[in-house]
């Protein structure tokens, strides 16, 4: 455990003869690294305060004191002592009832810090959603009034002025001004007092939902007592009901006229409506007045004169419900308004309360259950393996823990594999316990919803990105209690807060997207599952068509249980007709490689080659769909000036713009697919970053000669598009990309329209490549096989692929048969012909040929370190400064079998006006990660331990 901040120290209490116990406690802010990347340099020793001893534990979010401020952090650790010589301040306060991290997640945060070479507090606080911690800003303000002093920079002088017009969290004002944020603006202003500084804790982002319910209070009789005097001021209905209550129902007008209250005007209009009658006479006083109602039936015309039938029929529609019911519903279904209600509360016949409700992405929607298939012999062979580990106890040796429940699901694409994860997830919750469901896409995730919730209804939870923060919020709180079992999502559902976890499926497990490439924690899903499943006892199951050559390795030294099952099963079958017929296997889906330089030569120069062309003519006038796959969004990839060669490029990255719009200035301007609901909005051409998102307008002349030949090079998803629908009138073409996928809900929109026929050929980027089950899909084009392929990256060929055989997989899922091009430069290359014939384990053992050959994973690993600056020359001289440190720091190890590649500039120079370098470690026999933990690194830098991209 490392020692309190110096600040801590000097501010604590003094010593005590009774030194109260100790909380460990990793908080809420970035710390020195001058210890390297050891994990413990992040924890910080506190005394818990008599009130809480005995209650604070592990996991706990709490409030504590820390450089004069006071932050939020998580309880790691308890000590019976402070280290010596150490006086330690107290806790200010617990900040939630119950731990918000197990044992377990605070073990595996722990493992992932010193894996990754992350924070601790980074790791910690990636497993808690938006609204659970918060924020401490530091504000600033300007102090004083009057002429601003006349030597302040220009950056301290608009700095103030900003602030004259309200104080504002410094990391927005670095936003808005990055100079703002820096030490020589701020602290000479500091100094003089123009500026102060302040912490101030930001309001949660989100909060439990409430909502006013309504609730009966009162019983039938009592109603039928009270509803009558409800409503308007009425004196027919005052002299009716005084006159059913006499026994019997009869007085003189003088009488009935003083006890109720009116005049003979009221009474003559009850005569009138025959309710009452008059007796004739010659004084008016004295005249009898007789009830002509049953008296069963006064209190409905007591209702009706007071205007009372609205109160009825919000009672009404409480006692059908038999339960609360939603003050929304109530006035709805009655047929009120807000007030109704209120006068009913103030009655004392209903409440009204606050019931929280949660918010569910899922409310509202059914799901029709259907009944387990049979499964095939491969299928079971693999369901027995995986079944014999499920609710039995755990081994003790974490070996055998590791060889006896990780398992490789190795199917080719429609083998069944989800069935296999279904019943792994049925055989945990009879057994008490929860499951994870990874998946790689968001794209994904309503059609894996739609094939568990209906086996297992109410008791899935999604979580992903596209979810609001209150709908996260509220998820994470019901699967804390056991209310959801089942959860379902990318990378970040690993996570999850179930308290009894039995399995971890990892479907498409190969897939780059369950890397964390962005920032820290830079995490492998697939390794933090293994070990998050070492320390809760789970079974894990690993799926996938091309698993990675490092899950494929691993399986071979058995590492992992491998379990094959190489047949297609027929899905969307007819009913057989007897219904003990086993499952249908079907053949994959036959490969045609096109040579897109043999299409040249004929004179093609369209996109599509000739036969995909008549391929795709095929399949539409057959009412089936086809997918067409480019790794690549857009129109055009370059604009060029024809005359002079000018590229345009970002002028922050440095790399070329594409073109989005219509090729042809004369063309109606484009619709997006996934315009807001009400109709479709026109699309104006622009050029984009594809690694910034910054926009430009397109060029009519070139920028360095002035001509106006400006040419559009290449093709990507919207230029796919556009041939579609230029080629075949009969097409419906539907793009499934980035710049379609904007708005929440627009993967499942897409997939809907999509699986609805509404469209019948869908264009897209990976998305579509991964696992979408579409049974009228007969037809896959591959647009060009070589996207990525050249890329200077040792994963390049096992990306490209994988790529190629995962949307392969999606034709001939049913009766139909399947069909699949592949265009392509390089037809001969090992990748394409590989994936031409489903070969994984050919393409597996030229690629580890080729991998051993440089000394590259799944043989060794890898650590790559990123430097990035706004000076080129700086980026330089500091990563040349890091290699010689790291070069020492192998000769000081004796490690002399990690190898050193660079420094060198990536192959993205220049992102974001900041210029990159980047050092690659490889290491066999030991760990490269441990040349750099005791490394102190300057801000710049970021550690990417087992990379999946070097570019």
């Amino acid at each position: 455990m490392a020692e309190p901040h110096a600040d801590l120290k000097a501010a604590g209490p003094s010593a005590t003869a009774t030194v109260s116990p100790v909380a460990e406690v990793v908080v809420n802010t970035p710390v020195s690294r001058a210890g390297g990347y050891d994990a413990s340099s992040d924890i910080f020793s506190y005394e818990i305060p008599p009130l809480w001893q005995g209650q604070i534990e592990p996991g706990h979010l709490v409030w504590a004191p820390f450089s004069g401020r006071r932050l939020q952090g998580i309880v790691v650790g308890l000590a019976a002592a402070a280290p010596p010589g150490v006086t330690l301040r107290p806790l200010d306060e617990l900040a939630a009832a119950e731990p918000v991290l197990s044992p377990a997640h605070l073990e595996l945060a722990r493992w992932m810090s010193q894996r990754y070479l992350a924070p601790l507090r980074d790791c910690l606080f990636v497993m808690l959603p938006a609204g659970v911690a918060q924020r401490v800003d530091v504000v600033l303000a300007r102090q004083g009034a009057g002429p601003l002093p006349d030597d302040l920079s220009a950056e301290q002088r608009s700095l103030l002025l900003r602030l004259q017009r309200s104080d504002a969290a410094q990391r927005v004002l670095k936003k808005e001004n990055p100079a703002w944020g820096q030490s020589r603006v701020l602290q000479p202003l500091l100094q003089r007092g123009l500026l102060t500084r302040r912490s101030a804790v930001t309001s949660p982002t989100v909060r439990p939902q409430m909502q006013p319910w309504v609730r009966l209070l009162a019983d039938a009789a009592t109603i039928g007592q009270m509803l009558p005097t409800l409503g308007r001021r009425s004196k027919q209905a005052d002299a009716l009901a005084m006159l059913a209550r006499q026994t019997p129902p009869a007085l003189t007008m003088d009488a009935l006229q003083k006890l109720a209250g009116c005049g003979a005007g009221p009474l003559q209009a009850l005569a009138a409506r025959g309710w009452i009658s008059i007796a004739p006479g010659p004084e008016a006083a004295a005249r009898l007045v007789t009830l002509n109602l049953p008296p069963a039936e006064v209190n409905a015309h007591l209702v009706g004169l007071r205007g009372g039938e609205k109160y009825q029929r919000v009672l009404t529609a409480l006692q059908e419900a038999g339960e609360p019911l939603w003050i929304g519903r109530v006035q709805a279904e009655a047929d009120v308004d807000a007030p109704t209600v209120r006068e009913l509360a103030a009655a004392g016949l209903i409440a009204l309360e606050q019931v929280e409700v949660m918010r569910d992405p899922l409310a509202g929607r059914t799901f029709e259950q259907q009944s387990p298939p049979l499964l095939t012999a491969e299928q079971q062979n693999a369901w027995e393996a995986i079944e014999a580990t499920l609710g039995v106890d755990q081994p003790t040796d974490a070996a055998a823990r590791a060889a006896g429940r990780f398992f490789l699901l190795f199917g080719v694409t429609g083998s069944g594999k989800t069935e296999i994860y279904l019943r792994a997830i049925a055989t945990a919750l009879a057994h008490g316990k929860q499951a994870i469901v990874l998946v790689p896409e968001i794209a994904l995730t309503p059609q894996t919803i739609n094939r568990f919730a209906v086996r297992f209804p109410n008791q899935i939870a999604v979580w992903h990105s596209d979810l609001s923060p209150g709908e996260r919020f509220d998820a994470w709180r019901r699967m804390r209690r056991g209310e959801l079992r089942v959860v379902i999502g990318p990378r970040s559902a690993l996570f999850a807060p179930l308290p009894n976890l039995g399995v971890i499926i990892v479907d498409e497990e190969h897939d780059s997207s369950y890397k964390e490439h962005e920032r820290q924690p830079r995490y492998q899903a697939r390794a933090v599952a293994l070990r998050l499943a070492q320390l809760t006892g789970a079974t894990v199951i690993l799926g996938s068509a091309t698993p990675s050559l490092e899950t494929f390795y691993a399986a071979q030294r058995g590492q992992l249980q491998l379990l094959a099952m190489p047949s297609r099963v027929m899905g969307h079958q007819v009913a057989a007709v007897t219904p003990d017929a086993g499952p249908l296997t079907i053949e994959l889906p036959e490969v045609s490689v096109v040579d897109l330089r043999q299409e040249l030569r004929a004179g093609n120069r369209s996109v599509l080659s000739r036969a995909l062309q008549d391929a795709l003519r095929q399949t539409l006038d057959a009412g089936e769909q086809a997918i067409l796959f480019l790794n690549r969004r857009g129109n055009a990839t370059v604009v060029m000036c024809r005359d002079c060669g000018y590229v345009e490029k970002c002028s922050r990255c440095e790399l070329p713009m594409t073109y989005h719009g219509p090729l042809a200035e004369a063309e109606q301007p484009i619709l997006l697919e996934s315009a807001p609901p009400g109709g479709q909005r026109p699309m104006t051409p622009f050029l984009l970053c594809h690694q910034c998102n910054r926009r430009r307008p397109v060029p009519t002349t070139c920028p360095a000669c002035g001509s106006v030949r400006i040419r559009y090079l290449g093709a990507g998803t919207q230029r796919i598009e556009q041939e579609v629908r230029d080629l075949f009138p009969q097409a419906r073409p539907l793009r499934w990309d980035r710049d379609t996928t904007q708005h929440k809900g627009a993967h499942a929109d897409i997939l809907e329209r999509f699986s609805t026929h509404q469209a019948n050929v869908l264009i897209g980027t990976q998305m579509i490549a991964k696992g979408l089950d579409l049974p009228m899909v007969t037809l896959v084009g591959v647009i060009s096989a070589d996207v990525g392929l050249y890329l200077p990256d040792l994963r390049a060929a096992e990306h490209t692929f994988q790529v190629l055989m995962q949307v392969a997989g999606r034709a001939g899922r049913s009766a139909r048969e399947g069909r699949v091009i592949i265009q392509t430069y390089t037809p001969d290359h090992y990748t394409v012909q590989a994936a031409s014939q489903h070969d994984y384990v050919s393409f597996f053992r030229r690629e580890l040929d080729y991998r051993r050959q440089l000394d590259y994973p799944p043989l060794t690993r890898l650590v790559r370190l990123v430097y990035s600056h706004s000076n080129a020359e700086r980026a330089e001289t500091e990563t040349q400064r890091v290699a010689r440190l790291i070069q020492a720091e192998i000769s000081r190890l004796g490690m002399s079998d990690v190898g050193v590649i660079g420094p060198a500039p990536c192959f993205f120079a220049r992102l974001r006006y900041r210029y990159r370098w980047h050092i690659l470690l490889r290491g066999r026999g030991h760990d490269p990660a441990a040349i750099v933990r005791p490394l102190s690194l300057p801000p710049g830098w970021h550690v990417d331990v087992d990379p999946l991209n070097l570019l």
